[in-house]
C-alpha cells in the first residue's frame, strides 16, 4: 500500500480507493495512526484512485513525515493504522556502519513499513521525535539506500544499546511497553532474577559478590575451580579464573596464563580486584574441555512475529588451548551445537534430540522469568554442558555480535537470528502475523513440565 498526497483545500481527509467501499461501510471520521502520531481524519472514497493506494491531504505533510514506502494498512470502523513504523536504537559508532546494516536489512528483514535507524543521542523528548535514517528498498539491491530524515515516534522500538532511564521511561511510557530488551542487566542482576526460581537454581553455578579474600579461599575448598568476573562488561574482558592443586594457587587471564602463588592476596591481579571488590563476583568453576580447550555453546532464544520464545539455534565455541575464555579474541573454531554434542559425548541421534530437547526448555524457562523483569526478545544464552551433560547457565547476553555466526557458513541460520527480532518488532507494532500454530508454551507445556522433572 502506498500513500499519496492529495490537494484538498487544507483539509484533514483521508481517501481509499473503490475496492474499499465493503471494508469501509460508512464514511465519517476515523483516528488515523502513523506510528505514535495520530489525528482524526475524515474518511472518503476516491473513484479515481489507483489500487494498492490511499490519499492523504497535502497539508497533513507539515506535520508528520510518511515516506514513500510500501505499506500494511489495517482498517476497522474506528482507526486507520498504516505501518508498520518501528525504530533499531544503536550505538554512535554503529550507526557510522550504514554497509553493513544494509546489508543485513536485504537479505533478512523480509517486512513492510518504515524502519527507521537511529540513536539515543538523536531523540527529541519535547519534539516526541527522533532524527536518523530509513531504509528505502530498491527492485535491485544495488538501488537500496538509507535516507535521512526526521520522524514522530514509532510503534515499537529494537534496543541494542543501553539508553539513559529517565529517556527510557519516557519512551516506555509513550510506546506502551513496545520498546525490546527493555532492561539491560548486568551478570549479578542476571543470577538475582534466576536464582529464586528452584529449577532454574540448579542449573546456576554457586555465585556470590566478593566481600573479602577469604570467601576466594572458601569457594576453593568446595570447587576446584573458581572465576572472579566483574559484574559489568563482556568479552571475557576482567575474568581471572582461580585454581588450586592443594599446594600453590594457579591464576590466568586473557594476558596472563598458570601464573602460581603459595597466597592470593599478594597476587596484583587478587589486590586489585579487592580494591574494587563490589564490581565483582565469584562464581563456580565448571568447566569443559575437549583436547585442551574450553568449550561452551551460545544458544539463541528469540520472539518472532508470534511473540513466543523460540531456540534459533544453537553453537559450540572451543577456545584456543590454555585460553579462560571462549570470545572471539581467543577463539580456535565453532561447531554447529548438534554435531558439538555428538562429537563431545558421543551421542546417538536419540541422545542427541533428548539433550536439545532439554536445553531449548531450561533456557526457555530462564527466558520466561526475565520477562517478569521486562520486555525481551533477544537474548542468546551462554551456557556449559559438564561432563555429566547438566546444563549450567553462565550470561544472558542482550547485546551480542554477529560475527561468529557468520563464521558458521549457515546462511538460513545466520539471516534467521537477525530478521526474528525485526518480525518482533512488526507485530509489537499491531502488525501481527497470523499465527496458525499452537503457541510454543501451550503446545509444548505437558513435555516441558516432564523435561524439567527429569533435570531436577
Amino acid at each position: 500500500m502506498k500513500v499519496k498526497w492529495i490537494k484538498d483545500n487544507e483539509e484533514d481527509n483521508i481517501y481509499f480507493p473503490r475496492s474499499f467501499l465493503q471494508t469501509i461501510q460508512s464514511q465519517g471520521k476515523r483516528m488515523f495512526y502513523f506510528g505514535l502520531w495520530k489525528k482524526e481524519l475524515t474518511v472518503n472514497i476516491l473513484t479515481d484512485l489507483s489500487e494498492g493506494m490511499i490519499g492523504l491531504s497535502r497539508n497533513l505533510k507539515e506535520e508528520v513525515f510518511i515516506p514513500d514506502l510500501d505499506y500494511e494498512i489495517l482498517v476497522d470502523e474506528k482507526q486507520v493504522n498504516v505501518g508498520p513504523v518501528m525504530a533499531y536504537l544503536v550505538s554512535n559508532r554503529f550507526i557510522q556502519k550504514l554497509d553493513v546494516i544494509k546489508e543485513r536489512i536485504e537479505n533478512a528483514v523480509p517486512v513492510k513499513g518504515l524502519l527507521i535507524l537511529s540513536t539515543v543521542s538523536r531523540i527529541n523528548v519535547e519534539n516526541e521525535t527522533m532524527e536518523g535514517y530509513y531504509f528505502q528498498p530498491g527492485s535491485k539491491k544495488a538501488e537500496s539506500q538509507w535516507k535521512e530524515g526526521n520522524f514522530k515516534y514509532p510503534a515499537s522500538i529494537f534496543k541494542r544499546v543501553p539508553v539513559p532511564s529517565d529517556i527510557d521511561e519516557h519512551l516506555y511510557e509513550k510506546t506502551n511497553g513496545r520498546i525490546f530488551n527493555s532492561n539491560f542487566f548486568n551478570k549479578w542482576e542476571m543470577w538475582e532474577w534466576l536464582h529464586p526460581d528452584p529449577v532454574i537454581r540448579k542449573h546456576l553455578p554457586t555465585t556470590k559478590e566478593v566481600n573479602r579474600i577469604d570467601d576466594l579461599y572458601n569457594m576453593l575448598d568446595i570447587y576446584p575451580a573458581i572465576y572472579l568476573k566483574p559484574k559489568e562488561g563482556s568479552g571475557g574482558k576482567g575474568i581471572i579464573q582461580v585454581k588450586y592443586d592443594g599446594h600453590f594457587y594457579q591464576i590466568s587471564s586473557k594476558q596472563e596464563k598458570h601464573e602460581k602463588v603459595e597466597n592470593l592476596e599478594g597476587h596484583r591481579k587478587i589486590k586489585k580486584i579487592m580494591k574494587k571488590k563490589s564490581k565483582y563476583m565469584i562464581q563456580q568453576g565448571v568447566p569443559l574441555t575437549h583436547d585442551s580447550r574450553n568449550v561452551d555453546f551460545r544458544l539463541y532464544m528469540q520472539k518472532d512475529e508470534t511473540q513466543q520464545w523460540k531456540c534459533s539455534g544453537f553453537i559450540a565455541r572451543f577456545a584456543v588451548p590454555g585460553s579462560v575464555t571462549t570470545n572471539m579474541r581467543y577463539l580456535d573454531y565453532l561447531m554447529e551445537g548438534s554435531e558439538a554434542l555428538r562429537k563431545l559425548f558421543q551421542l546417538d541421534e536419540k541422545g542427541i534430540t533428548e539433550l536439545e530437547q532439554k536445553i531449548e526448555t531450561i533456557c526457555l524457562r530462564a527466558c520466561q522469568l526475565l520477562d517478569k523483569q521486562g520486555c525481551f526478545g533477544d537474548i542468546a544464552i551462554d551456557f556449559i554442558l559438564d561432563q555429566n551433560q547438566h546444563l549450567w547457565i553462565l550470561e544472558m547476553n542482550k547485546r551480542y555480535g554477529y560475527k561468529s555466526l557468520s563464521l558458521i557458513g549457515d546462511s538460513e541460520f545466520h539471516n534467521k537470528i537477525i530478521s526474528n527480532p525485526f518480525l518482533f518488532a512488526y507485530s509489537l507494532a499491531g502488525f501481527k502475523a497470523e499465527n496458525t500454530e499452537t503457541s510454543h508454551s501451550e503446545k509444548e507445556k505437558g513435555k516441558l513440565e516432564k523435561v524439567l522433572k527429569s533435570s531436577k
